[in-house]
């Protein structure tokens, strides 16, 4: 029975999500901008030295307060793209820009 836990763990991978990073340093997001489909997961990880954090008000997505060296993980539900920043210091911005389902292409005729 080990084997079912392990198996929830890898359906993301299997079924074609993938994992991006933000690292958080400098006062800055790196990448400032991430892409990304519905069903990936976003990690933001604060490796500066002061407390910041993560908030799109149109997903309605936050993080709370960051501490540095702790990290937050966000699934992308939608297909939709948003801006967000750190509310502790406004000029840190960023954005996620999530692409739509794959669309198969009509045959050909």
């Amino acid at each position: 029975m080990r084997l079912l836990p392990a198996l929830f763990l890898c359906l993301p991978a299997l079924a074609g999500a993938a994992e991006h990073r933000v690292v958080i340093d400098a006062m800055r997001f790196s990448p400032q901008v991430v892409q990304v489909k519905p069903g990936d997961t976003i990690v933001w990880e604060n490796r500066d030295m002061f407390v910041h954090n993560v908030t799109a008000a149109a997903t309605g997505a936050s993080s709370g307060d960051l501490a540095p060296g702790k990290s937050w993980r966000y699934v992308v539900r939608g297909g939709t793209s948003f801006d967000y920043l750190c509310t502790l210091h406004p000029v840190m911005k960023g954005r996620v820009d999530v692409a739509g389902p794959r669309r198969r292409r009509a045959p050909a005729h």
